[in-house]
């Protein structure tokens, strides 16, 4: 894989430089990265011609399902919108209304978070190059327009640090290892729901801080992209919307259709997303569990993973740490081929409950 292999020095040179920069140097970790522990020339031959195929890079579907996952959010909005105006009005009373005009809200917030982290994903995606291997530039600008800057973010920012987590996997110079060595991950007692919502209460902030600085969140250009891209695709079509449909003025149009934006994107993006994420990137690893790349990556296959914490096949995560070119959408079909044709991939860490030990 001639993607993987060319990287390997340009990862540990941009790793070591960064280690310096930010002193985030962590002196109890290994200095050396995990060696792999795994290839394919165990399985049969019709099985590595699939691996091999899954690998190709598909642009339209990979432009077709970032829209689509992008325009469901105002969709969710709208609809939990007009299911509020239902609830309240059928209600007997203010606080039955309340509550069940609430909970419409929590439900809709929790389903805009999933498809937003289901962004961060595809950005996470691109950054592989899987929209098309051979044309980076355009890679790279289709994904940040339709999925990265909607999330604060950029493909090239991203990679910057994901490539070292790849690249370096188990050393210090891991930016994920060196994240769960921050909020002892390790060493938390995790083995009920109470000590698991208190856990991820108290890593939470720290989390959230290192998540949006190793990505490059903090740049005052990001931010602009950001404004620019919501103002233009989300609060002035929305606005219009409200005037031509509400009879709106103009200025209340603005008012309302920045409200909805506070709401149902910024709202859901700082309180439920984080958990979700926070979460989803604490079930991915387990560096204690052994000395190799797979031997300390999770498959977490529940189905609270795969409806809310690990949207687009994000649950195979050893999937893609084995074959990091394979594009996510694939990642469940090479699951079961590879479960049903690898007897050491069965064997591998594999979870069904959320932050549930191994």
């Amino acid at each position: 894989m001639t993607f993987q292999k060319n990287m390997a020095n340009d990862v540990v040179k941009a790793a070591r430089s960064q280690a310096i920069a930010d002193g985030s140097k962590n002196e109890d970790l290994p200095e050396r990265r995990y060696k792999r522990g795994y290839d394919t020339s165990h399985l049969p031959e019709h099985v590595r011609a699939e691996l091999k195929k899954a690998e190709e890079s598909n642009l339209v579907a990979s432009v077709a399902e970032a829209a689509l996952t992008l325009v469901s959010i105002p969709l969710v909005a709208i609809a939990a919108v007009y299911a509020m105006g239902l609830v309240g009005a059928s209600l007997p009373n203010a606080a039955a209304a309340a509550a069940g005009v609430a909970l419409v809200y929590v439900l809709a917030a929790t389903g805009i978070a999933r498809q937003m982290r289901g962004l961060e994903l595809m950005v996470h995606d691109a950054s592989h190059l899987a929209w098309t291997r051979s044309k980076r530039r355009l890679n790279n600008l289709l994904a940040n327009v339709l999925v990265a800057v909607p999330v604060l973010s950029t493909v090239e920012a991203y990679w910057k640090s994901h490539r070292i987590h790849h690249g370096s996997f188990g050393s210090h110079l891991d930016p994920c290892r060196q994240r769960f060595a921050d909020m002892g991950l390790e060493h938390l007692d995790l083995s009920t729901r109470w000590k698991i919502v208190k856990a991820v209460v108290a890593w939470l902030p720290e989390y959230n801080a290192a998540y949006y600085r190793e990505i490059g969140s903090q740049s005052g250009r990001q931010w602009a992209y950001f404004a620019a891209w919501h103002i233009s695709f989300l609060i002035a079509p929305g606005a219009l919307l409200i005037a031509f449909f509400g009879s709106a003025s103009a200025v209340d149009a603005i008012a309302l259709a920045a409200l909805a934006w506070v709401g149902f994107w910024m709202l859901p993006a700082t309180t439920v997303l984080p958990v979700i994420r926070s979460i989803a990137e604490s079930e991915e690893h387990d560096y204690a569990a052994g000395e190799t790349e797979f031997d300390t990556t999770y498959t977490n296959d529940g189905w609270v993973h795969r409806v809310l914490i690990h949207p687009k096949n994000d649950a195979y995560h050893l999937v893609h740490h084995m074959f990091p070119n394979i594009p996510e959408r694939r990642h469940r079909r090479v699951h079961k081929l590879l479960t049903k044709y690898d007897k050491l991939y069965q064997e591998s860490l594999q979870r069904e409950r959320v932050l549930d030990r191994a």
